[in-house]
């Protein structure tokens, strides 16, 4: 698989936008050559848990069949002790996945593939060079700035910097989520992620998923609104790295409705009434044909 069959328009947009920002390439640079990417390996294989078929092969067994559908190598995987659901990738050269007990523990088998799926989606589409870049600005960024001749350039340059790669980071995740949905589901997905959000299990036991990805239609319905409704969002939007559950709950219902969806699945239709069907169901979600 490619990225151009899945990358959302935003992911797009946000790369040629950083791409644009004079001097990136030299940051970027300037972050690789102080050897951020070694650093964060060595505080990843000192403090995780690599998992194998042979450590937590429970979790670690849902990994390979994911990379063999997706056509790419598999990643190490390590599990990290957090108690808060969560997942990582990072690795430049040689990409590695982390997963949170928090969110093993919380998770089903499926709805672990789902979150394995999109850190893969982030593998494919090259994500991690950028992460990267974002890791040091965000927790180096006036060290940077020094060594580039003064906090000046850091109140400047490296804050525009900063909100692009935020920009960036909030559309990556939508790219990702569009992977997830191709191994599992919207639906498997969508789970997931009220449980990266930790909604808690009383309100998740009859929660309304539909309603909830509503929610994210109303607010992304403010990119087409007035100026006042543009700013709102931007506001709201301006240092968050990820998009909002409810969002990416939206996004994830379009795009499993949508023609290119539908490209890349190898079982296309249903034989009885002719719906875009994922492979891994054995029934067809809206006839309910055997497939």
């Amino acid at each position: 698989m490619n990225a151009s069959d899945f990358i959302h328009p935003d992911d797009l947009k946000a790369i040629r936008d950083l791409e644009s920002l004079p001097g990136l390439r030299t940051v970027m640079e300037k972050v690789f050559e102080w050897g951020l990417d070694d650093i964060l390996w060595s505080e990843n294989i000192t403090t995780n848990m690599k998992l194998s078929p042979t450590q937590m092969p429970e979790v670690y067994n849902l990994l390979p069949p994911v990379c063999e559908r997706l056509g790419i190598d598999v990643p190490e995987l390590y599990l990290n002790n957090s108690t808060i659901p969560n997942s990582w990738t990072s690795g430049k050269d040689k990409p590695y996945i982390v997963v949170t007990f928090g969110l093993i523990r919380r998770c089903t088998p499926e709805e672990i593939t789902s979150v394995l799926a999109h850190e893969c989606g982030h593998i494919i589409c090259n994500h991690v060079v950028y992460n990267t870049l974002a890791e040091a600005l965000f927790s180096f960024g006036e060290s940077i700035a020094d060594g580039f001749g003064g906090k000046v350039i850091n109140a400047v340059a490296l804050k525009g910097m900063r909100q692009k790669l935020c920009a960036w980071q909030r559309a990556s995740e939508l790219s990702a989520d569009r992977v997830a949905c191709i191994v599992t589901s919207a639906d498997v997905l969508i789970h997931a992620l009220a449980k990266l959000e930790r909604i808690p299990y009383m309100a998740r036991k009859n929660m309304d998923y539909e309603a909830w990805a509503e929610q994210g239609a109303q607010y992304e319905a403010l990119k087409n609104s007035n100026a006042w409704g543009k700013i709102v969002r931007w506001i709201a939007n301006s240092d968050m790295d990820h998009p909002y559950g409810p969002v990416r709950a939206y996004e994830a219902k379009q795009w499993e409705q949508s023609r290119q969806y539908g490209k890349t699945l190898i079982g296309k239709a249903c034989p009885n009434c002719g719906s875009i069907v994922d492979p891994n169901w054995k029934f067809c979600k809206k006839c309910g044909s055997k497939i």
